[in-house]
């Protein structure tokens, strides 16, 4: 994880209440009000109790369990599917010591985690750090031996405890003057993106990487990571896209540039052979229309959050090289806050018109080289983009700069807007000659240019001949680097699934690059927190605190579901609903019955820490966190076993390869599937709908195809069943009630706004009592996998939320002061009548503590078939073991 704030900024969701400082204090009569208790799972519990789920998944692992993709999922040796239920631990986490690695990997195996993500070994700021034990590094050509070895001896308890490895190759790793590259005064993209898709050094120290790790053998297995069955994964470049950051590749300095500007030199003389040419095919485009933007420094507001701050003035540029005329707009005086979203330039008010073409251009310059984020969206909730989503490089001299697109169907009249955001950034920026015209789509050459002298400025990525010749050719630039990297693992021996990056990274483009390789993966967060300062400080935070079972649409799920590629594995290997949400139970039990709705074949929890404490300490604890912990083995149970049957509906759209590029230049990021818009990108849909809904992915399965056909977009919508009852197996996202509802023989789950009545799947019942939020989740689970009604043992789990006390919310409970002060975490139960349909003749019902093992027992009555108990704080627990016979 490290895009995901600007991610989520630049898709739409950066509207956020201001910090308010006045704190609500926890006293003790409100403690006493909501009932909570203390409840703690131990860091190293791997106990055989009701808890526990190792069965589920073979140990230790041998060549019988080394895996192939095909088919689209996952396989062993044996053909036994296997999906993954997995946890990132990254960082100093990913180097446990050797006392605490055997712990760590047998509690991991008790809570049914089968796969274990290393990410971020590459980070200057982790102690220890694959390249040196002991902090920062100054070059990266070696690994640190002690870190190998901890590192080794950590993989050798995973494959003990029947856990997979998804190794990543590059995450945060500098490129720095001691590995041979130029030592620059401009600030590079951080964690080493961008350049790592493109730059011979860089590319060559990746290759290397790969090749020490995976060819060392490991002492502890007798193996080399590369042909180790516990090696099921390789991801190449953690969230990097060069065609998602094609800004920020134009802002390097010219010294790491010039790879790129020869690549597209070359690209293009092989294309058109000349300028002449050129010329001809990148000036073809509409006549431009009515000018839409108000030519007056005055038109230009401005937008500020958090702590950041900007001006805005008029100022002369007379006399100055290829200076525009006009007036000209001058930003200056930035207070950033590395957040690009936090400081925004607009023009609004304006009316666009679905399925029409527009150009945006404007000459512009910055005091120092720097990155601008330039879309066109609407200017009111739900502030949707409307067709253009892209970013550009400024440099010190003047330029101009050209965008063409079409209007989608988001647009509302009179309310659209054109953005600029410029919050990663204190360099002064100005700004001339903007426009934005109906038409367009041809290209002004600037004086001096020609194929031949090899002199053709790196594009823009736009809707014009120009934009999509340049979309295309960074695609080229990234597909050879994933051959590149792909053979150099291959050379090892490897014969592991690899994947480059998060396909969203890259829009349309990224999912067509991912489609290339062996599977597809995805990241997404409920509410990410947003951070006023510094990055991730612990102390000065934002959330939204709401639960994602009240979203209108499908929260972030369809945004996950519409990047699965027709016939290969799809995971998700960062995900989380982060604390201190009051909300955080519904994270579990919610992602992996979608998962398995969808037929997916991996969910990565985001992060495992390995810490050692009775508290939950950070945003994306799991391992302390009893809300999303506490349900791991329920959920565990329903995925791995496939007790939820896939969706019988499907929806999928193909996609002729041929026009990618278009679709990407577009600016269709995450809009591809937004037949408003694509319908007019590439003539009608075949069998389509007006408009695809997010609601259209809760009960359909998606997937995407790409094909060789030179026709439209094609949609193919299967409907198979009608959608049914609630009361009927599959999983029902229910709005109205703000409620999700999960349904099969063996696994049952009520999420969300339960209070105040009775909530029922088909067999299984509960009638929750109203409380201040109405929120809870209750989850049932047979643990022998037969149907609930015939098992003989069952784990019920039911909770409100756990925070740790001593919490000081502000009044919009966005913010918490001492979120991470105290101990032990504390626990909210639900009050609830509970029953359960059964053909057993008699039932004992447990209370359980931490580790699972049983407290006390419950009270409980049997008749006519229904089990029936009550639960709620009283029994200091969110557990309950029901035996049967």
């Amino acid at each position: 994880m490290n895009g995901a704030l600007g991610s989520a900024a630049r898709h739409g969701l950066c509207s956020r209440r201001l910090l308010d400082a006045t704190f609500q204090a926890v006293d003790n009569a409100s403690v006493k009000q909501t009932n909570a208790f203390p409840f703690t799972l131990p860091w190293d519990d791997s106990s055989a109790t009701a808890t526990s789920v190792a069965s589920l998944n073979p140990a230790p692992l041998t060549v019988q369990q080394k895996l192939t993709a095909k088919n689209g999922h996952f396989y062993d040796a044996t053909g036994r599917r296997v999906r993954f239920v997995g946890v990132n631990i990254g960082a100093a986490a990913a180097f446990p010591s050797k006392a605490d690695a055997p712990k760590i990997a047998a509690r991991l195996h008790k809570y049914g985690v089968n796969l274990v993500r290393l990410h971020h070994m590459d980070a200057q700021w982790a102690t220890p750090n694959i390249f040196n034990s002991k902090g920062n590094y100054t070059k990266t050509t070696s690994l640190d031996p002690i870190s190998l070895d901890l590192l080794e001896f950590f993989i050798a308890q995973l494959k003990k405890n029947g856990i997979y490895v998804d190794l990543n190759l590059h995450v945060s790793r500098e490129w720095l003057p001691g590995d041979g590259f130029p030592l620059t005064k401009e600030k590079l993209p951080e964690l080493g993106k961008v350049v790592a898709y493109f730059h011979p050094r860089a590319i060559e120290l990746q290759k290397q990487f790969a090749t020490q790790i995976l060819t060392h053998k490991n002492p502890y297995t007798g193996l080399p990571l590369a042909l180790d069955p516990v090696l099921a994964l390789v991801e190449l470049n953690n969230e990097d896209s060069l065609i998602g950051s094609a800004g920020q590749a134009a802002a390097l300095p010219a010294a790491l540039r010039k790879p790129l500007e020869a690549g597209w030199q070359a690209y293009l003389r092989k294309k058109y052979l000349n300028t002449v040419t050129l010329r001809q095919a990148w000036n073809t485009g509409l006549s431009l229309g009515v000018e839409q933007l108000k030519r007056d420094v005055a038109a230009w507001t401005a937008e500020t959050h958090e702590k950041t701050q900007l001006e805005l003035a008029s100022v002369s540029v007379a006399g100055q090289t290829n200076a525009p005329g006009g007036p000209v707009l001058h930003v200056r005086k930035l207070k950033n806050d590395g957040t690009n979203w936090h400081l925004q330039l607009h023009q609004t008010g304006l009316t666009l018109e679905t399925g029409k073409t527009y150009t945006v251009s404007f000459v512009a310059r910055a005091a120092a080289p720097r990155t601008v984020y330039v879309n066109a969206r609407l200017d009111q909730a739900p502030w949707s983009m409307v067709g253009l989503d892209t970013s550009i490089g400024l440099g010190i001299a003047w330029k101009r700069y050209s965008f063409t697109f079409i209007a989608n169907g988001n647009v509302v009249p009179g309310h659209c807007r054109l953005s600029l955001m410029v919050g990663d950034s204190d360099a002064d920026i100005y700004l001339g000659e903007w426009s934005l015209r109906p038409g367009g789509g041809g290209l002004q050459f600037v004086s001096g240019q020609s194929l031949e002298a090899g002199t053709i400025e790196l594009g823009q990525i736009s809707g014009s001949n120009s934009g999509v010749d340049y979309t295309h050719y960074l695609m080229t630039v990234e597909d050879t680097y994933c051959r590149t990297m792909k053979a150099a693992v291959l050379a090892t021996g490897c014969t592991a699934s690899i994947a480059c990056s998060q396909a969203s990274y890259g829009g349309m483009a990224g999912v067509y690059r991912e489609s290339k390789l062996d599977w597809v993966d995805m990241h997404a967060y409920w509410q990410h927190p947003n951070f006023p300062g510094s990055a991730f400080d612990p102390n000065n935070f934002q959330i939204e605190n709401t639960p994602m079972t009240a979203s209108a649409g499908a929260g972030v799920l369809d945004g996950l579901a519409m990047h699965r590629v027709q016939g290969k594995p799809f995971t998700v290997s960062e995900y989380d609903h982060p604390a201190p949400s009051e909300y955080s139970a519904e994270l579990t039990p919610l992602i992996f019955a979608y998962a398995a709705w969808q037929d997916w074949d991996g969910v990565f929890l985001f992060a495992y820490e390995t810490v050692q404490s009775d508290k939950i300490t950070g945003f994306f604890d799991q391992q302390l966190h009893p809300a999303k912990l506490g349900f791991l083995p329920a959920a565990a149970a329903l995925f791995l076993r496939g007790d939820l049957a896939p969706a019988p509906n499907a929806i999928e759209l193909t996609v002729p390869k041929s026009k990618v590029a278009g679709l990407k230049a577009l600016g269709t990021d995450y809009a591809f599937w937004g037949l408003s818009e694509t319908r007019f990108v590439q003539g009608s849909l075949k069998s389509a709908p007006e408009k695809i809904e997010s609601k259209t992915f809760l009960n359909h399965r998606a997937a995407i195809r790409f094909e060789e056909d030179q026709g439209p977009l094609a949609l193919v919508v299967q409907n198979l069943k009608p959608l049914q009852e609630s009361i009927d197996p599959g999983f029902v996202w229910d709005h109205g009630a703000q409620q999700v509802r999960v349904s099969s023989p063996a696994s049952k789950a009520l999420i969300g706004k339960l209070g105040g009545k009775a909530n029922r799947v088909r067999g299984f019942v509960a009638e929750v009592a109203a409380s201040k939020r109405n929120f809870a989740v209750l989850t049932l689970t047979a643990r022998d996998g037969k149907p609930t009604e015939l098992s003989r043992s069952l784990l019920l789990t039911a909770l409100d939320k756990a925070e740790n006390p001593g919490m000081k919310w502000n009044a919009d409970r966005t913010y918490a002061a001492d979120a991470w002060k105290s101990g032990p975490t504390q626990l909210e139960v639900p009050t609830a009548t509970v029953q359960i349909a059964t053909k057993a003749q008699k039932a004992t019902v447990w209370a359980l503590e931490g580790t699972g093992k049983r407290r006390q027992e419950v009270p409980a009555t049997l008749e006519n078939g229904t089990l029936t108990l009550a639960i709620g704080p009283e029994h200091q627990t969110l557990w309950y073991e029901i035996e049967t016979a």
